[in-house]
């Protein structure tokens, strides 16, 4: 282990502990020192950060004033960014989220800067937390999506291109990069899909071999020649496991390259040495957590598309049934106890109130969302959905308050289907009151922007039929 590593580990296990004493201002400055000396570590980063949103109580906007108190970063920032200087852009975005770690355009400068200097799992993370805080973001999809594709993770990329096209329909880019992931994704599954390399290309052994010691290997499926140092990212980090097996920070490292090239089992196996070598830690227990959900939504996700394939196969349908189900109990499980470890966590209780939602567990989704709804990061979206809860509930007038709200900051470019469902809920209510006017008013909005939502266009005519004395519900 180098000197840097052992730096970085002595710091680690002395932020981990003053973590778990709520001493958050001295775990920041521990995690810190381990960004510092191995700021490729993704893991040192989301302790850090994690530590940052628990010293502002989760409050979603940072330190008082923090807006002021930015301006001088935000201009270091503008520099750095228009003499490329990467480094720089990536240290001084770090210290803006110690002002506040909501902030998306401080992300998105740290994800950029990372991924220029070729750091790929922080730069990824940083891009997602950019877009978590301002989805329709155009610049964040953009750069989100090109680097997912350069990574030719096609059918990762794709969605993002998606929603840039949706927010700005005449973008040549949106529309030209959602035709290239598809062409690509087929061509990479078509050599995936190959029985054998000679369906795609002759591949040239890598160094010359005996003829008759090659035979011998391919019939007794043997290993293929090790690869030289540095021909792979993964042998050399095996490699440095072999040398420092007690190295908990190895196993994190190539868990992380499983995860980027979705290989989620082995990050799976990683994960399971690290915890068992950190004696239970909580965050590499909660990473562990999160990939064996991922594997299981996959699963999930391929068995609903067998089902749909084969519609005649009862045995498939119920197997998507059962997996969904399991998948739905175990997130419920996953954030119940996070929500329970981190009560101030408002994004987790955001989350564990959306699974207990799809659970129909209405009564117990209100008060997570009543709580959420002060991250204003997320506000328009925890009201629409407190609204359906309320609306599924039967407590329709409390569901009416909460979606009027949830409208005063809400746009059909911004969140489109959160604005559609306010609107079409908001309908429903007035139109089961019998107030045809506001009922076909929020229609109304609906249509202008989505003809063919739902039945809004038939309910539309059924309430003027009824209005101009035709025969309606």
């Amino acid at each position: 282990m180098s000197e840097r590593e052992k730096g970085a580990q002595d710091w680690f296990r002395k932020g981990t502990e003053a973590m778990n004493h709520k001493n958050w201002d001295y775990a920041i400055e521990c995690f810190t020192n381990c960004v510092r000396l191995m700021p490729e570590h993704l893991l040192y980063r989301q302790s850090k950060h994690g530590c940052l949103r628990k010293l502002y109580n989760d409050n979603g906007s940072g330190a008082k004033m923090a807006g002021m108190r930015l301006m001088g970063v935000k201009t270091r920032l503008k520099k750095s960014r228009m003499q490329k200087d990467w480094k720089n852009l990536e240290v001084t975005a770090e210290e803006g989220l110690l002002t506040n770690p909501w902030d998306p355009q401080l992300w998105f400068d740290l994800g950029d800067a990372c991924a220029n200097l070729n750091n790929m799992n922080v730069a990824r993370y940083a891009l997602e937390r950019a877009i978590e805080y301002d989805k329709d973001n155009v610049d964040f999809n953009r750069r989100m999506g090109h680097f997912l594709f350069e990574r030719q993770e096609f059918k990762a990329a794709r969605p993002y291109f998606e929603r840039l096209y949706k927010l700005a329909p005449t973008d040549s880019d949106a529309r030209s990069m959602m035709s290239r992931c598809d062409a690509e994704s087929t061509m990479k599954s078509g050599y995936n899909d190959a029985d054998n390399t000679r369906d795609v290309k002759v591949e040239q052994p890598a160094a010359p071999l005996n003829a008759y010691e090659a035979d011998r290997l391919a019939r007794r499926g043997g290993p293929k020649p090790a690869d030289a140092p540095g021909e792979s990212e993964e042998a050399d980090m095996i490699h440095a496991i072999r040398k420092d097996p007690q190295n908990v920070n190895l196993y994190l490292k190539l868990a992380e390259h499983y995860k980027g090239a979705r290989e989620f089992p082995k990050a799976a196996e990683q994960l399971n040495k690290a915890l068992e070598l950190s004696k239970g830690n909580a965050a590499i227990s909660e990473q562990l957590q999160e990939v064996q959900l991922t594997m299981l939504r996959n699963d999930q996700v391929e068995a609903e598309e067998r089902a749909r394939k084969n519609p005649g196969k009862e045995r498939l349908i119920e197997k998507a049934k059962a997996l969904k189900a399991e998948l739905l109990e175990k997130e419920i499980a996953f954030y119940t106890h996070g929500v329970e470890n981190n009560p101030s966590d408002l994004k987790k209780k955001y989350e564990l109130a959306r699974r207990l939602f799809d659970a129909k567990q209405y009564s117990k989704a209100i008060p997570l969302l009543q709580q959420a709804v002060a991250n204003p990061a997320m506000k328009s979206d925890v009201l629409v959905l407190l609204g359906e809860c309320f609306v599924r509930d039967g407590k329709l007038d409390l569901a009416r308050r909460q979606l009027e709200k949830a409208l005063e900051g809400l746009n059909a470019q911004d969140r489109p289907d959160a604005f559609k469902t306010a609107h079409y809920l908001l309908g429903r209510i007035y139109e089961k009151a019998g107030k045809t006017e506001q009922a076909e008013h929020h229609y109304g909005e609906i249509m202008a922007v989505d003809y063919e939502y739902k039945d809004v266009l038939k309910r539309m005519e059924e309430m003027q039929g009824a209005t101009e004395g035709g025969i309606g519900e």
